[in-house]
């Protein structure tokens, strides 16, 4: 049993013990003192599913929607364990509502909901969208039509916006609030600014420094099996293949007609070499029988990396010469 189950259980048998000694007592009916303290000794078990609870007396409990958009961000990757246990600053100029947080819980809010808006405006102008006629919520869905975020991504940073913007509007919020902006807040921002990093080794020269998003969630899948492997290359295939379509449209946009024709005949010419490759390697007939299960799968793997190398060389293009 962790603290907080222990809290919650420590909280719950002594409302319940009070409530029972406060009936033995002669000439004592239930009243509001007993359903108080009942309703005290239920609520830190129905916290989940409620966002507030008002008792009798006016006391108000708030419970936000926060924790739960935590765990579903952590899911999907926009949160990671590593990325979790990472100190935050108070003073990191970076993000300005990690300063703000502990002195103004609403102003903090809104000022995450900028940054999330600025990252995400961001990363549509890097594909090329047309931000100016789109609000935030539906940049959302533009970036999610191009798979550029993920469904679950989407409905992650839809909930976080629609809490955001309680704040924006007055709403209330307790101490937790404030935690949870200055524990998540960056890192839900720095998965985002993942996508509009600058990294690669054709100018840089020092390598990927900064991990792709598509890298992240490949290293972080449990696979346990080969049919477990197979699945999660073919998945991360369709994403290497889907980001480098995006990556090349969006360059296509950025260049003038003569380095069009070169980038066109540049691409053409690496989709006919993989195309060839592939069917050569897979022309041998016992192919199954000289490098087994396990060899096929590292066949595949091998391709999917030759799509995130090409994707990787012309997002490089992109961040550094358009």
């Amino acid at each position: 049993m962790n603290a907080k189950k222990n809290v919650k259980f420590f909280i719950s048998i002594g409302a319940i013990l009070v409530a029972v000694t406060h009936l033995i007592f002669p000439k004592v009916q239930i009243d509001i003192i007993t359903v108080v303290l009942i309703a005290i000794a239920i609520i830190p078990w129905l916290e989940p599913l409620f966002k507030s609870v008002e008792l009798p007396g006016g006391v108000k409990f708030e419970f936000q929607e926060l924790e739960k958009i935590k765990e579903e961000a952590k899911k999907i990757g926009l949160i990671s364990a590593e990325e979790e246990s990472k100190i935050i600053v108070g003073n990191d100029e970076k993000y300005y509502f990690v300063e703000i947080a502990e002195k103004n819980q609403g102003l903090a809010l809104v000022s995450l909901r900028i940054e999330i808006e600025k990252s995400l405006r961001e990363i549509a102008t890097k594909y090329s969208i047309d931000t100016k006629k789109y609000s935030i919520i539906r940049l959302i869905d533009a970036l999610a039509h191009k798979n550029i975020l993920t469904i679950e991504e989407t409905t992650v940073l839809k909930d976080m916006i629609s809490t955001l913007n309680h704040a924006a509007h007055g709403g209330e919020y307790d101490q937790r609030t404030a935690n949870w902006v200055i524990e998540n807040g960056p890192v839900i921002l720095d998965s985002l600014e993942n996508r509009i990093a600058k990294r690669g080794i054709i100018f840089h020269g020092a390598g990927y420094d900064k991990e792709h998003w598509i890298d992240k969630s490949f290293n972080e899948s449990e696979c346990h099996t080969n049919s477990e492997m197979n699945e999660c290359i073919s998945k991360h295939l369709d994403l290497w293949n889907n980001e480098l379509e995006n990556i090349y449209n969006s360059l296509l946009q950025k260049i003038d007609t003569d380095q069009k024709e070169k980038l066109i005949q540049s691409q053409n010419n690496w989709k006919k070499q993989i195309s060839l490759d592939q069917k050569f390697i897979y022309s041998f007939d016992d192919l199954k029988i000289k490098v087994g299960l396990e060899g096929q799968m590292l066949s595949s793997a091998h391709f999917m990396n030759k799509v995130r190398e090409r994707t990787l060389e012309l997002e490089e293009i992109l961040t550094s010469l358009t």
